[in-house]
């Protein structure tokens, strides 16, 4: 009403082209925050649009996006955010970057060994073999390939995630 879109007394939600209008740029603007932030579109948008399955189902889809993007592939984000923000200022003595990490083979290796020993024990689900013994010792087989591979990435845990690696100096009170 101070904005003279409405006049006195109505309400927002007697406009209803109005209020669809506001609710897209809403949601339209918290998509683009959480691209930002959290590198996909925002959480329940389809919340303050109208709420389907398909937004139930693309909500469950960001959350795994997300879940990987926190742990495997955005440590560089808080790097340049630290350092945007001053929480890290660079030492121009100190010969090394400390961004350079150098990666051992295990990084690329053994996700690659895990995906194709699982989907190889998938395959031999489904395309059963001559006998059923012949079918069994290829699940086995794949099967436990896949679990061994799958234990080492746990037991390395760690080394695995992508953290960042620019320290946060200390604040001065």
């Amino acid at each position: 009403q101070r904005l003279g879109v409405l006049h006195v007394g109505q309400r927002i939600e007697e406009q209803a082209d109005f209020e669809k209008i506001y609710k897209n740029a809403w949601a339209d603007n918290a998509n683009a925050c959480a691209k930002q932030y959290a590198g996909t579109g925002a959480l329940k948008t389809d919340f303050t649009r109208q709420r389907t399955q398909w937004g139930l189902i693309m909500d469950g889809w960001n959350s795994l996006i997300r879940y990987y993007k926190n742990n495997f592939s955005d440590g560089f984000r808080q790097d340049a955010i630290d350092l945007f923000l001053g929480n890290y200022s660079v030492d121009e003595v100190e010969p090394a970057s400390p961004l350079h990490d150098k990666k051992d083979w295990k990084f690329l290796a053994l996700p690659i060994i895990m995906v194709v020993a699982f989907s190889m024990c998938i395959i031999c689900l489904l395309m059963a073999g001559d006998t059923w013994t012949e079918t069994l010792a290829y699940v086995l087989f794949w099967g436990s390939a896949s679990f061994g591979t799958f234990a080492i990435i746990l037991y390395n845990g760690k080394d695995f995630v992508d953290a960042p690696k620019l320290v946060q100096k200390e604040k001065m009170d």
